[in-house]
C-alpha cells in the first residue's frame, strides 16, 4: 500500500477537501483524480488515516460474511471489476449465488479488491490522520481540524453516523449489555461458550450477529418488536435509476416531509435478505420472540431481562442491533449548518441541489458544501448510503464540477 500523508504535508489551501474515508470518501476521491484533479488538490482527511477503517471494523463486529449487495457494487471504475479480480486470482468460490440476482462478494474478497483498487489509483497518498471539528467560511471555506486548518475551495462530506448508536435507556450504562458496533472484534470473541445471549433487532444485523455467535453459545434469542421480514436489497431496484428517483422524490419539494416520508416507505430497513432468514430458520438453537423489553436489570450472576408481553428470564449477556442515531442531528453536522447557514428542512434533512448535490444556503444559493452518503438520501433516495449511492452522488458531483459533464438523465 502507498504511504499516507502526514500532517506536515498536507497543504494549507488545496482545491478539493473530503471529509471521511469510508466508501464514500474512497470512491468520490478516485473518480476526482480520473477525472483529472490533481493528487496535490485533493485531501481527505479521517480520524482513523487510512480508508475504509471504520467498515471493517463494522463488518468483523457483526460477523458478515458476504455483502448485501452484489458483485457489481465496489469502490472501483469498473462494474465488472471485482468479478475480474475474483476470477484472475481463482476466488470466484467466493462470489456468493444468490437467487434472482447477481452473486455476492465475500467481505474478505470485497476488501481485497478495495485495497487492490486503493493501490492502484494511489488514493492513501491523499489521506490525513486528523478529525475535522469545524467548517466556516471566509472567502473560501476554513476547515478546522485537530491539526490545524485548511482552505478548500470545495468540500464534500462524506461522513458516516459517528458512533452515535441507538440505545433505548434501559440499555445504557448496564454491564453486559452492549451495542454490537461498541466492539471491533468478531462477534465470537465477544461472547463466552455456554452464554445464553439475547440480540436485540429485526435487521440485518440482528440475524448477522445471531448466526455468528450461534455456534459458541447455548441459546440465542433475537427479539423484536415485529415478524421478521425479508427483503433482498435495502429498496426497490427500481431506485438505483436516477430517472425514477427524479419522478419519484425530485417531484416532490426539497426538504419537504412529503419527501422525506416517500423515502421513509421506500428504505427495507429492518429487514433481513432471504439467504439469512434460511441460514436463521436452520439453527436450533436461535428463537425469535416478537416482544418490547420494559427493563434490564443486573444480578449477580447475569441479567433478569422484562419483556412487555411475555415472562422475564435471566440470561448472561445482551446485545443491541438497533441501528444509528440520525445522521441530519450529528452535533458536528448541526455546526456546520449554523456556521455557514446552511438550509435545512423537515426532521433538519439537509436541502440540496437535486443536480448537484450542493448544500444550499438559507437565501438559496449554492453553497460549496456538497454532499454524498446517507447525508444525501433526501436526493440521492433510499440507496444514498449504500455503495449504489456513492457512484450515484460521485457522477453529479463530478460531472458539474470537474468534467462539466452534467448527468441530468443517465439512468
Amino acid at each position: 500500500m502507498t504511504k499516507k500523508m502526514t500532517a506536515r504535508q498536507v497543504r494549507d489551501t488545496v482545491e478539493w477537501l473530503v471529509v471521511g474515508g469510508g466508501i464514500h470518501g474512497a470512491y468520490i476521491t478516485r473518480e476526482l483524480l480520473e477525472a483529472g484533479v490533481p493528487q496535490e488538490d485533493i485531501v481527505v482527511v479521517d480520524s482513523h488515516g487510512e480508508l475504509l477503517t471504520s467498515f471493517r471494523q463494522k463488518a468483523r463486529a457483526c460477523g458478515m460474511e458476504t455483502l448485501r449487495s452484489n458483485y457489481v457494487q465496489h469502490i472501483g471504475p469498473n462494474p465488472f471489476g471485482l468479478q475480474r479480480f475474483a476470477e484472475a486470482r481463482n476466488r470466484e468460490e467466493e462470489l456468493a449465488s444468490t437467487r434472482n440476482s447477481q452473486p455476492r462478494p465475500t467481505v474478505a474478497l470485497f476488501l481485497d479488491y478495495a485495497d487492490h483498487v486503493i493501490e492502484r489509483f494511489e488514493l492513501d497518498r491523499v489521506v490525513c490522520e486528523r478529525t475535522v471539528t469545524g467548517i466556516e467560511r471566509d472567502g473560501s471555506l476554513v476547515v478546522d481540524t485537530t491539526a490545524g486548518t485548511i482552505r478548500a475551495e470545495r468540500v464534500v462530506l462524506a461522513i458516516g453516523h459517528g458512533g452515535r448508536y441507538r440505545r433505548p435507556p434501559w440499555g445504557r450504562n448496564v454491564p453486559r449489555v452492549e451495542h454490537v458496533w461498541d466492539n471491533t472484534a468478531h462477534p465470537t470473541g465477544t461472547v463466552n461458550e455456554g452464554e445464553t445471549v439475547w440480540v436485540i433487532g429485526g435487521g440485518i444485523t440482528a440475524g448477522q450477529v445471531a448466526t455468528t455467535i450461534a455456534d459458541c453459545v447455548e441459546r440465542v434469542t433475537i427479539c423484536t418488536r415485529h415478524p421478521l421480514r425479508k427483503a433482498l436489497r435495502e429498496a426497490d431496484p427500481r431506485w438505483l435509476n436516477w430517472n425514477y428517483i427524479e419522478d419519484q422524490l425530485h417531484s416532490l419539494p426539497a426538504g419537504s416531509s412529503a419527501r422525506l416520508d416517500r423515502l421513509k416507505r421506500a428504505r427495507n430497513d429492518g429487514t433481513m435478505p432471504p439467504y439469512l432468514l434460511r441460514e436463521l430458520e436452520s439453527l436450533s438453537n436461535i428463537t425469535v420472540r416478537q416482544d418490547s423489553i420494559d427493563t434490564v436489570i443486573r444480578e449477580r450472576d447475569g441479567l433478569l431481562v422484562a419483556p412487555r408481553q411475555s415472562r422475564c428470564e435471566n440470561v448472561d449477556r445482551v446485545v443491541l442491533a438497533t441501528g444509528f442515531e440520525p445522521i441530519f442531528e450529528h452535533p458536528f453536522v448541526r455546526s456546520v449548518v449554523n456556521s455557514l447557514s446552511l438550509a435545512c428542512g423537515h426532521r433538519n434533512v439537509p436541502v440540496l441541489d437535486d443536480e448537484t448535490l450542493a448544500w444550499r444556503t438559507e437565501t438559496g444559493e449554492c453553497s460549496p458544501v456538497l454532499v454524498t452518503g446517507a447525508l444525501a438520501a433526501g436526493t440521492v433516495g433510499p440507496f444514498a448510503g449504500n455503495i449504489p449511492g456513492a457512484r450515484r452522488a460521485s457522477e453529479r458531483i463530478v460531472g458539474e464540477y470537474v468534467t462539466g459533464n452534467r448527468l441530468k438523465r443517465l439512468a
